[in-house]
């Protein structure tokens, strides 16, 4: 008798690119083990995860959306077990602790908050537009202005060149951490 548990996800036909369900599979169980324990998993590593595209395979769109409600629970979980043992003024003045390299980016000058893009190709993101992204999320902060995490998750900006652009991965790395404490905030 065979015991095949149902798939995690919708599994796609063999013309369709999906994600590798074998290493999708792996990646949840271990997330589920680290969440049933209670030790938690770095929210780094769940922005981070990727998986093997192929033919059938898991849907994307689902198996990405599940991430970013991964990473809210373990964000969640954080929280709570930092409030329980040091309290909920604790966790917020932590949270403002841990906004105030992000907030000293944000208080540059338009054009100037972060590097330029550097080799043969110098496209980046396009300068207009994340700052006025980072004019939002520094009224984020001060309790001004209502946004989800999802709208940082799901982002896009314009590619520009040389001056007109911003390096993709420092605004990448900026927005990783922005999420962070967005998605602690619940």
């Amino acid at each position: 008798m065979s015991t095949t548990s149902a798939p995690l996800f919708t599994l796609l036909d063999d013309n369709d690119q999906g994600y590798d369900r074998a290493e999708v599979d792996q990646f949840m169980a271990r997330a589920r083990e680290a969440y049933d324990s209670g030790r938690g998993m770095p929210l780094a590593e769940i922005r981070q995860a990727s998986f093997s595209m192929g033919p059938g395979g898991y849907d994307p769109a689902e198996v990405d959306s599940a991430l970013d409600r991964l990473e809210d629970a373990f964000a969640g979980a954080e929280r709570d077990r930092y409030i329980e043992q040091f309290g909920e003024d604790a966790w917020y003045e932590q949270l403002h602790y841990r906004s105030q390299p992000l907030r000293a980016r944000m208080e540059r000058p338009d054009v100037q908050r972060f590097r330029e893009p550097v080799g043969e190709s110098s496209v980046g993101y396009r300068k207009s537009e994340v700052d006025q992204l980072c004019r939002q999320l520094e009224k984020y902060l001060d309790g001004e202005n209502p946004m989800s995490v999802d709208e940082i998750r799901t982002i896009t900006f314009s590619t520009a060149t040389a001056t007109e652009a911003y390096d993709e991965a420092q605004v990448d790395a900026f927005l990783d951490r922005m999420t962070e404490i967005m998605a602690s905030v619940g």
